[in-house]
């Protein structure tokens, strides 16, 4: 054990070296690889479209390459499927990772050896910072296995292409990623979990697998993650994971902000337990937490980033030395994969400076009932003040807008059963007046306009959100990357928790 702390330490300490040197200088690193991306993919179908080979600056770049959504690179992708190797980039095609579509139709991303490897070094980037805050004590993780859940690997093959999730298929060793295999005794998911779709299998397989594993750390998206825990408690009869997974330490979680989560992970491990956050997508691994301290780092020594403010007319896209704490931008990304100043579709607030770090505000899944354009972090930030005072806790929520017969919010919560507001007419009032001051447009729509009418409180029973949660994974085929949508106005939604609902007030 002493040999594996001593060894975890020096790793994790040389890791979080490599990466402090490499993101040393946001601005050198981020034109250093930008040109390496233009020149080593010039001679592509997109390259020559869009004139890589007269490009001598970044104002030249985002002018031969507007801002671009998938649309602009289906037709490359298509040629790709249709046999063309080099259509968007002359590395090496993995294979096609499928996205879950969770702002829309989904989409098909070519992943490359490269893209794969900064995936996975994001993972271990984060690991090595959280053993080098403490090394004594954390790198303890190195004795154990890390669980790591992925989604379904394989769903088809196109023109001899595989098709998949990106978390399955990076799961999935290859000739191409043959360190994966030097890895895989401590990265460890049972191999028979690739392709199981349904949830409570898969978690009956992780149950009876891994009970007489050392797990030590655990890696996935947060609902499953959560969801996975819930159900060993749950089965065990226990009061806790750590009585399943006693010398488990940290978590690593991606795809929904752990934020919303935390409520049922402290109820589950602790409220002393650690997680740590990666921003990852099917287009790449983004950023990570460095630290305990809220704020995702970009990896601008893997991805260049270029940022369009929000709140502002302006179409500018500016660089991640250009941005401003507080504010809030859309992210382009330009990749090794072949995504050129593409909008991945997400809008982030920075946190700092120096170093540069951000939380991500919202997909583009707003509310917009009446121009108040809600954000599922408005939503939180207003519920997690209403809960501090009526003295309660919640276990999770849903909002829901509906335009008719008058435009109105319906707020669903479960709420902790041993931790309840007293009187849930009050909650509601002070939900209200919450969203009033946090948004100025729902304010003028509320108390002046009248274009929004009070919004209803639905109260849900207890473990609503855990079993409508594995029954929408059971259906759906996208096991292990469903992400939690907390605001939408799909009315059809309210009926899936009708029969969940023990009372309703309205203000």
């Amino acid at each position: 054990m002493k040999f594996l702390d001593v060894l975890g330490k020096v790793g994790a300490l040389g890791l979080k070296g490599y990466s402090e040197y490499m993101l040393k200088d946001p601005l050198e690193s981020q034109i250093r690889l930008l040109g390496s991306i233009l020149r080593k993919n010039r001679s592509t179908n997109f390259g020559k479209d869009h004139r890589f080979d007269e490009i001598t600056s970044i104002q030249r770049f985002q002018a031969n390459c507007p801002t671009a959504q998938y649309d602009a690179f289906k037709p490359y992708i298509d040629a790709i499927i249709a046999g063309t190797k080099n259509a968007l980039t002359n590395r090496p095609l993995l294979f096609l990772a499928q996205t879950t579509g969770t702002t829309g139709t989904p989409k098909l991303i070519p992943v490359t050896t490269a893209m794969a490897n900064q995936y996975n070094l994001g993972i271990l980037r984060a690991a090595s910072y959280y053993v080098a805050s403490n090394p004594r004590e954390n790198a303890r993780v190195t004795r154990g296995q890390w669980l790591y859940l992925p989604a379904p690997a394989l769903i088809k093959h196109l023109n001899g292409i595989p098709v998949g999730y990106i978390t399955g298929l990076l799961a999935l060793p290859t000739g191409r990623q043959a360190w994966r295999f030097l890895v895989n005794h401590k990265l460890y998911t049972p191999p028979q979990l690739l392709n199981v779709k349904n949830l409570e299998a898969k978690y009956q397989i992780i149950a009876k697998d891994c009970a007489s594993r050392n797990i030590t750390v655990i890696t996935g998206i947060t609902p499953i993650v959560v969801n996975l825990m819930e159900y060993l408690v749950k089965n065990a009869g226990v009061d806790g994971i750590n009585t399943i997974f006693p010398n488990l330490q940290l978590a690593i979680l991606s795809g929904v902000s752990p934020v919303l989560y935390e409520t049922r992970l402290k109820k589950l491990v602790g409220p002393a337990f650690e997680y740590r956050e990666v921003y990852a997508a099917s287009e790449g691994m983004l950023a990570i937490q460095t630290s305990a301290r809220t704020g995702l780092v970009p990896l601008y020594d893997s991805i260049f980033f270029e940022f369009v403010p929000v709140n502002h007319s302006t179409e500018e896209r500016l660089l991640l030395t250009q941005t401003r704490k507080g504010e809030e931008y859309s992210v382009l990304i330009t990749t090794r994969s072949g995504l050129y100043a593409y909008e991945i579709g997400d809008i982030v607030k920075f946190v700092s400076e120096d170093p540069p770090a951000f939380t991500i505000s919202f997909r583009k899944n707003t509310i917009d009932l009446a121009g108040e354009k809600l954000t599922p972090m408005q939503a939180l930030a207003a519920i997690q003040q209403v809960n501090v005072a009526n003295n309660c806790m919640i276990i999770d929520f849903r909002a829901i807008g509906l335009f008719k017969p008058r435009s109105r919010y319906i707020f669903l919560i479960e709420f902790d059963p041993d931790s309840t507001p007293r009187s849930y007419e009050a909650y509601l009032r002070d939900l209200d007046r919450a969203l009033i001051e946090l948004n100025g447009v729902y304010q003028d729509a509320r108390t002046n306009k009248g274009t929004l009418v009070p919004p209803e409180l639905w109260i849900l029973k207890e473990g609503t959100f855990h079993e409508l949660e594995k029954e929408k994974l059971l259906a759906s085929t996208a096991t292990g990357q469903t992400k939690a949508s907390h605001l939408s106005i799909d009315q059809d939604l309210l009926g899936i928790f009708e029969d969940h609902v023990i009372d309703t007030k309205t203000i």
